[in-house]
């Protein structure tokens, strides 16, 4: 139901992404690493020896019932459930198989590009992703977060910040950041799916209207943006205004909650 591409690359994302107080089972799924390639049953494991292996699991479960007293035990159940679903059909493992895309269709979303400059984990930009977000809503997934870019542009302030004014990093991240929007936009309308898949493209702030000492643009909390695409709105539309240096509203706020 909720799957995360890329947010465990940025931490102050991923930790915004951990459930609490709904239960683990309430997490984002994560197609990182192996767990893709662990989607489907392997080859000396057919759908007997999976029978078995879940009735030994049930063995289990009765021996270990002090894990009732918290909700981690719902969460392994929750799991379970999704993990033999998932082993016994192709239909979600295909769902991340990028290769049944036409070659068209690759092209118009572009290569995952490597940065000159670095920028905290997002010094790759994977436009790939973006391929993987409408494959998986075309599949039926609900929610689906996609995290690219490193957008901290304070510039050179020193030794340890990361390398690059913001000039020089924003010609390197624009480009390719608007081939990624506007390939995922014209990809859903293209197969009739912009009246049920909302794009919804922001960051947690704004960045400071003036350039910093050092060449960069600090957080902003008072007024940032949002682009929202698709999902049935009625687009072409520019809602709310900022006063004539974009460093406050005018007129009423909208807010996150919005």
């Amino acid at each position: 139901n909720y799957i995360s591409l890329g947010g465990s690359d940025f931490y102050n994302v991923a930790a915004a992404e951990v459930p609490m107080y709904l239960g683990p089972a309430h997490a984002p799924f994560e197609p990182k690493g192996e767990v893709v390639g662990n989607l489907e049953l392997k080859k000396e494991v057919g759908l007997s020896r999976l029978g078995d292996r879940q009735s030994l699991r049930r063995t289990f479960d009765h021996l270990r019932q002090d894990l009732d007293a918290t909700n981690q035990l719902e969460a392994v159940d929750y799991y379970h459930a999704k993990a033999v679903d998932m082993l016994t059909s192709p239909a979600v493992r295909n769902a991340f198989d990028l290769e049944q895309e036409s070659a068209e269709t690759r092209a118009l979303y572009g290569t995952d590009t490597k940065f000159k400059w670095y920028y905290q984990a997002g010094h790759t930009w994977h436009a790939s992703r973006f391929l993987l977000a409408r494959r998986l809503a075309e599949a039926g997934v609900p929610f689906i977060t996609l995290t690219e870019g490193g957008w901290d542009d304070h510039g050179k302030v020193n030794d340890a910040s990361p390398t690059g004014n913001v000039f020089e990093r924003l010609r390197e991240k624009l480009p390719v950041y608007d081939r990624s929007i506007y390939a995922l936009i014209t990809d859903l309308y293209q197969r009739g799916l912009d009246k049920d898949v909302a794009v919804v493209v922001w960051g947690e702030f704004g960045r400071t209207p003036r350039i910093n000492f050092a060449g960069g643009r600090d957080h902003w909390p008072r007024a940032g943006f949002a682009l929202f695409s698709g999902g049935g709105f009625r687009t072409g539309q520019v809602i709310g205004q900022t006063d004539a240096r974009a460093e406050r509203p005018t007129g009423k706020p909208y807010n996150p909650q919005n």
